[in-house]
C-alpha cells in the first residue's frame, strides 16, 4: 500500500466532490462512512436504496466522484442502478465499487459488462476498502502507457482515422500484449474490410486472455456478420459461461442453437435466460415463432401471461401462435382477452376476423372486419378482406 499511497491523496482528490454510499443496511453505511472519514474524505452522502441514490445524484449540488453500491437491495438492486448510471452520459464516468455479500464470480463479471470498475466482498476491513479505492482511482488517473495508447487509438478510430488507430494499437502491443488491444485492433481491421486480419486479432485476444468477456462477445458479433455460425456459436458459448447472468445473451445462444438444430441446447439456454430475467419469456416466444416453432412459442407466451405480462401485445401474439397451429378457436379467446384490455385496437379485431375465417365462421369474421374499419376507416387490409368475402365464397 505504501507505493499506492504515494501516488494518490484522498483529501486532495475528493476536496471538490463527494462519495455516495448506497446500502439498505444502516450499519454498513456507517462503517463505510467511518472509513472514508478516516481517509480524509469529508463529504460523504448516503442512500438506503437505489431509487433514492438516482434521485440524489440528480438533485445534490457538487460532483459525485465515487460510488459504493450494494448489490442486494429492496425495490432496486445495485446492478440495476449501475446499468442506469453507466448508460447515462452524465454519470457513466463515476467509478463504482460494487459491495457484495458473497464471492460470486458471475456477479462480478456481469457487473463488469456494464462498466463497473470493481467490487468488494463483505465483510471487509478498512485496509481492504482503502486498497480497492486506490486501485480503481489509479486506473482512472494514471493508466499504464499501453492503455493511454489504446485510448488514443480508439479516439482517432471514432473520428474515422482507422489506419492511424492501427498504428496506435501496434505501438500499444509493443508495451503490453493485451487482449483489450487485440480486440480494438480486430475492430479496426474489420472496418477496413481486412477480414482475415480481424479474425487473427480476435484469436490473439482470446489466447492472451481466455476469460476476457469482451473478446468473445465482439468475436461472436464479427463471425455472425461473416456468416460463420460455427465460430460465432463457439464464442457465444464461452461468453455465457464467463458471465452466466446475462439473460439477453442466453436468448441469443438459444436462438443460434435452435438455428443449427440443437433443440435441447436451445431449450436449456432459454430456461437459463428466464431464470435470470423472467421478462425474457415473451422475447423467447418471438424467437420461436419467427423460426416456425409455434407450439413452443405458445408455451412461452402462456408462461409470460402467467407471470404478469397481461398485455394486449402478448395476447395478440399468443393468438397468432395458436392460429399457426390451426387452433383458431383458442386464438379467438386470446383475442377477446386483448379486446377486454383495449377495445379500440383495430388490429386485434382484424386478427380475430382472420381466425374466424380459418374456422369457416364467416358471419363473425365479417363483424370483426367491420369493427376494425369502424375504428380505423383507412384500414386497407380489413377493407380488402371484407370486399373479398362479399364478392364470393371464402377461400
Amino acid at each position: 500500500m505504501a507505493e499506492k499511497e504515494s501516488l494518490i491523496s484522498f483529501p486532495e482528490y475528493f476536496k471538490n466532490g463527494y462519495v455516495l454510499v448506497v446500502d439498505d443496511a444502516t450499519n454498513m453505511r456507517r462503517t463505510i462512512k467511518g472509513v472514508l472519514r478516516h481517509l480524509g474524505i469529508a463529504n460523504v452522502q448516503e442512500a438506503d436504496d437505489g431509487d433514492t441514490a438516482l434521485h440524489m445524484l440528480k438533485m445534490l449540488k457538487g460532483e459525485c466522484l465515487f460510488i459504493f453500491l450494494d448489490w442486494q437491495m429492496p425495490r432496486m438492486h445495485g446492478i440495476q442502478v449501475a446499468k442506469e448510471l453507466k448508460t447515462n452520459p452524465q454519470f457513466k464516468n463515476i467509478p463504482i465499487l460494487m459491495v457484495t455479500a458473497e464471492g460470486n464470480y458471475s456477479q462480478v463479471t456481469y457487473a463488469g459488462e456494464f462498466g463497473v470498475e470493481g467490487y468488494i466482498m463483505k465483510p471487509f476491513g478498512a485496509t481492504m476498502l482503502e486498497d480497492k479505492m486506490t486501485t480503481v482511482l489509479l486506473e482512472k488517473l494514471r493508466p499504464p502507457h499501453y492503455l493511454k495508447l489504446l485510448r488514443a487509438g480508439e479516439k482517432v478510430m471514432e473520428g474515422g482515422e482507422v489506419e492511424k488507430a492501427i498504428a496506435f494499437f501496434n505501438e500499444a502491443l509493443k508495451h503490453e500484449e493485451s487482449a483489450k488491444v487485440y480486440v480494438s485492433m480486430a475492430a479496426a481491421y474489420d472496418k477496413m474490410g481486412m477480414v482475415d486480419e480481424a479474425a487473427k486479432s480476435y484469436k490473439c485476444a482470446v489466447e492472451r486472455n481466455p476469460q476476457y468477456l469482451v473478446a468473445h462477445t465482439a468475436a461472436h458479433a464479427f463471425f455472425m456478420r461473416q456468416g460463420n455460425e460455427v465460430e460465432a456459436l463457439r464464442h457465444l458459448k464461452f461468453a455465457t459461461e464467463i458471465s452466466p447472468m446475462n439473460a439477453e445473451r442466453h436468448v441469443a445462444l438459444g436462438e443460434l442453437l435452435s438455428k443449427v438444430g440443437d433443440e435441447h441446447g436451445a431449450k436449456v439456454a432459454f430456461q437459463e435466460a428466464i431464470k435470470n430475467d423472467p421478462t425474457k419469456s415473451s422475447e423467447i416466444a418471438e424467437v420461436l415463432l419467427a423460426s416456425g416453432k409455434a407450439e413452443e412459442a405458445e408455451v412461452y407466451f402462456r408462461w409470460s401471461l402467467d407471470n404478469g405480462s397481461n398485455t394486449v401485445h402478448t395476447y395478440n401474439r399468443l393468438g397468432i401462435a395458436l392460429r399457426r397451429q390451426g387452433k383458431w378457436e383458442d386464438a379467438t379467446r386470446e383475442y377477446k382477452m386483448a379486446i377486454a384490455l383495449d377495445p379500440n385496437d383495430e388490429v386485434i379485431y382484424f386478427n380475430m376476423a382472420k381466425a374466424y375465417l380459418e374456422g369457416k365462421r364467416k358471419r363473425e369474421a365479417s363483424q370483426c372486419f367491420e369493427m376494425a374499419l369502424k375504428l380505423n376507416p383507412t384500414f386497407k387490409e380489413a377493407r380488402e378482406e371484407l370486399d373479398a368475402m362479399h364478392a364470393g365464397p371464402n377461400k
